[in-house]
């Protein structure tokens, strides 16, 4: 699951109408999302292997999700065209980017890594764009262009990181963005007609853990943990977070709308860079704070329109 959200998988959802209880969730939501890049963080500095911690993180989903089939009285639609959209959801979604945010996040900041995930909105609409679903008005494609920006004030200057080298591992963190932002894509045009966001998130967790159990199986390294310390807690506790985080996102999407619920995304960046300042010491460079201004400005102008707002609406 994306730690930059996006809202593919409730487009129909009702507007804004001023809640309390959504502005009371949004910080909590965002605050949880923005956490899971620290515990990623704290489960990497273990023992076990990309692929292992990609693969149990994924089994905790796949028995969460199927547990609230179970107890909604929900089954996992199974026919051809259901199983194909799993496979590929569940590996640009879960099995590839999982392994390759596991492999990045020992070589980069917290906070610098949930900066570089913010961008899957971005890349998103790239993605529309290309394939002819969005209409490119100006307003969204400066926020791509500020996206852009934004990644080259991290990449580019040598003193931007804490370590020179580091730049290069930026390119991971990048390409889990685009998987996610191609996830969002293919849920968007091509969801089966009915179902459900809670069956879409249990059919693609299946999917990745069967794609991600042979490669766990060949990898170096115990497939179980010969004990429980700080990184497999670690784990668990990311797991769980990104799946309350994510039914506290649908719930706030079908109670406040997509445009309000999309807002999640500042404060799980947010809360990212927070909690690795706050909790792992990290500083960060002027280029990293620049950077993230034009994250933010970039986001701020691809969000989704209102209901009946036209293109050149701000």
């Amino acid at each position: 699951m994306p730690l930059s959200p996006s809202t593919s998988l409730a487009s129909r959802a009702p507007r804004f109408a001023g809640a309390p209880l959504a502005w009371a969730a949004l910080p909590g939501i965002g605050l949880a999302w923005g956490a899971t890049g620290l515990l990623a963080k704290i489960a990497a500095g273990g023992s076990h292997g990309a692929v292992q911690l990609a693969f149990w993180q994924t089994l905790i989903a796949v028995t969460v999700f199927t547990a609230i089939l179970r107890v909604r009285g929900m089954a996992l639609p199974l026919g051809r065209r259901h199983l194909l959209f799993y496979a590929v959801c569940g590996l640009l979604g879960t099995a590839l980017p999982h392994t390759v945010s596991f492999v990045s996040i020992r070589h980069l900041p917290v906070g610098v890594q949930a900066l570089t995930l913010s961008t899957v909105p971005m890349l998103t609409l790239v993605l529309a764009l290309v394939t002819g679903a969005e209409r490119g008005d100006p307003r969204r494609v400066l926020g791509i262009v500020l996206g852009l920006a934004a990644m080259l004030l991290i990449v580019l200057p040598g003193s931007s990181l804490p370590e020179r080298g580091q730049a290069l591992w930026l390119l991971l963190p990048m390409l889990v963005a685009l998987s996610y932002a191609g996830e969002n894509t293919v849920i968007a045009a091509s969801r089966p007609e009915g179902l459900k966001p809670v069956q879409v998130m249990c059919g693609l967790s299946w999917a990745a853990a069967l794609m991600l159990a042979p490669l766990v199986a060949m990898a170096e390294g115990p497939v179980l943990p010969a004990a429980i310390g700080m990184a497999e807690a670690a784990l668990v506790a990311c797991a769980l977070l990104h799946v309350v985080a994510y039914f506290g996102f649908v719930w706030l999407i079908g109670h406040a709308g997509p445009v309000f619920a999309a807002q999640v995304g500042y404060l799980v960046t947010a809360s990212g860079i927070g909690w690795g300042m706050a909790l792992l010491g990290e500083r960060h460079s002027p280029w990293v704070w620049a950077a993230a201004v034009l994250v933010f400005a970039g986001l701020a102008l691809v969000r989704p329109r209102r209901c009946g707002e036209s293109p050149t609406e701000g």
